[in-house]
């Protein structure tokens, strides 16, 4: 069994490709949670970028929830200043944990939720590119199986999506 770590702990938590490398790293502490997920909070250190309709900006506070069932994590995006600016989830695989370093592997789409615009979906065209409907039906079918759930659970506010 898979020991979890707990609230307070500081974590180094790595961001895999679709072909599990190594794309960002960067530290968070763990956050109490519920059952079934880890929740950390980490800073945006990068440069700014736009998502669609979210932008993170260097000092941006984030709070990440990685499921340990369901392909899913989360992070509500807040302004250095406390403004929540919407919620960036991503089809991924599970939470990897390795003692005090998680790693979850994206899964190509993403959904976007800001306050006061339409849910957007991201990154549909490189699942599309990547042949893997015919390489990995499964596969392909899980992740738009799980885009969908994310889209249930963020027009049902479900936890996480509850939590800001």
């Amino acid at each position: 069994m898979v020991r979890l770590p707990e609230p307070g702990t500081r974590i180094t938590i790595v961001k895999l490709s679709p072909d599990g490398q190594p794309v960002a790293r960067y530290q968070g502490t763990v956050l109490p949670g519920r059952t079934g997920w880890v929740v950390a909070e980490a800073r945006w250190t990068y440069r700014e970028v736009e998502s669609g309709p979210l932008r993170f900006t260097p000092g941006d506070r984030l709070i990440e929830y990685f499921s340990l069932v369901e392909p899913i994590s989360a992070f509500a995006v807040f302004s250095a200043e406390g403004h929540f600016k919407g919620w960036y989830a991503n089809v991924s695989c599970p939470l990897d944990i390795d003692g005090e370093e998680v790693r979850w592997r994206d899964l190509y789409i993403d959904v976007i939720a800001v306050p006061g615009t339409d849910v957007t979906i991201r990154d549909e065209d490189e699942l599309e590119a990547g042949n893997m409907a015919e390489a990995q039906p499964d596969g392909y079918r899980c992740i738009l199986a799980t885009r969908d759930r994310l889209l249930e659970m963020i027009r049902g506010h479900e936890y996480p999506f509850s939590e800001a």
